[in-house]
């Protein structure tokens, strides 16, 4: 490969050139897994290691648009203090052994093709192309370079999400789906003004300030239970679209109710009701490193079965209503989601399911994620507006 002679070198001399020159924010751990990509394509097509390596290596919108010009730099121009007559010979779209192939690209570069910058051809056919070869230091004929494809993943994926107040259409919706979520009656009497039980111990204890006259009968009830809401939200790319609505949900349950959590998730799980909570009370939030737990992959199983590890004992039980915020698009395995669903399912009041895609005419839930976690869903839906949120709360199940 080029410049250097081994995949290896050439793999962690580019991480080390997009750290020095363009401040990319890659360590071992990138560099491993875009090891793991270069594993699966075909190396000597130049489009496709690009598209394998942009979304590994990138990791925010200002990398990813400058990905294809230190790609182009390091790789076809050579990286810094290795001079151009040094570097190996690359491997070329044409036969180098076949009569007229370096005449060939020779006369394709006096022709005037080669005079476009790299980012600009967008008539070049795909394949293996690779840039002509240098014989002599003081030779300054431009590469031929191939344009690639725009990075897979929308530019605003991969911006750290922003949580702010939300409006008085919000705050009333979500203090009606707070309200609707009936969980039934505690088991323990408390007292009150009214009830259906008599107490007369506190009664007669009343009656001494009265001189004995039980005047003020005191009663009993059991009130009920106070639902402890657990929002899921999966902020994969494939929910980019999706996912900062179901955080305004988030902050919009807050500003009804204190037993909230929040979580995000991709590949990792995190917890932000802190943010959540601020963002309730009026201050704007930017939820800052993340990491593996937005725009990445989704493994909704193994995000799971990490919260019911780490928060389960203390956060899930008989009062909880488990929302999780999600296209159901997992790369995960189907066995491990389906333990981690009957799970929380068992150990909660119920599960509620929000799919922005159940919006899409025509949809099927069909995807292996969706059809794993079916069976333990209470309520399925889409809420990505106040007005969705009032659907749900006059449709949602008496107990989820």
């Amino acid at each position: 490969m080029y410049p250097f002679r081994t995949l290896p070198e050439n793999l962690i001399a580019f991480s080390q050139f997009l750290r020095q020159r363009y401040a990319f924010r890659i360590g071992p751990s990138e560099t491993h897994d875009a090891a793991r990509a270069l594993g699966i394509v075909d190396v000597s097509d130049e489009r496709m290691v690009r598209d394998a390596l942009r979304p590994i290596l990138s990791g925010t919108a200002r990398e990813a648009a400058a990905f294809d010009r230190a790609f182009s730099e390091f790789f076809f121009a050579g990286p810094p203090g290795v001079p151009q007559s040094n570097l190996p010979r690359p491997r070329a779209a044409v036969d180098r052994n076949a009569d007229g192939a370096d005449k060939a690209v020779q006369q394709h570069v006096k022709s005037g093709a080669g005079d476009a910058e790299p980012d600009e051809r967008h008539d070049a056919a795909p394949g293996p192309v690779a840039p002509v070869e240098v014989g002599d230091a003081s030779t300054t004929a431009p590469p031929l370079v191939l344009r690639s494809s725009y990075s897979p993943f929308d530019a605003d994926a991969s911006e750290s999400p922003e949580l702010t107040a939300v409006d008085r259409e919000w705050r009333e919706a979500a203090r009606s789906f707070v309200r609707r979520l009936y969980l039934g009656l505690t088991r323990r009497w408390r007292p009150s003004a009214r009830g259906r039980r008599f107490d007369l111990r506190r009664t007669l204890r009343a009656s001494l300030q009265t001189g004995g006259e039980a005047l003020a009968p005191r009663w009993r009830r059991r009130p009920r239970r106070t639902p402890r809401v657990v929002l899921l939200v999966d902020g994969s790319r494939s929910m980019s679209d999706h996912a900062r609505a179901a955080l305004h949900l988030g902050v919009a349950i807050a500003t009804a109710t204190l037993r909230v959590e929040v979580f995000i998730f991709s590949t990792a799980l995190r917890r932000v009701t802190d943010d959540v909570r601020r963002a309730a009370a009026g201050e704007r939030r930017r939820l800052e490193r993340l990491q593996q737990a937005w725009a990445g992959g989704t493994t909704i199983g193994a995000c799971l079965a990490d919260f019911r590890r780490r928060f389960g004992d203390r956060l899930i039980g008989r009062d909880t209503i488990v929302v999780i915020a999600s296209d159901g698009l997992d790369v995960g395995a189907p066995d491990l989601l389906r333990e981690a669903m009957h799970g929380l399912s068992r150990r909660s009041a119920g599960i509620l399911w929000l799919n922005p895609l159940l919006e899409t005419d025509g949809y099927e839930p069909t995807a292996r994620g969706m059809r794993a976690a079916r069976p333990f869903i209470g309520t399925f839906a889409s809420v990505t507006s106040p007005a969705s949120l009032a659907r749900l709360r006059v449709n949602l199940k008496s107990a989820i």
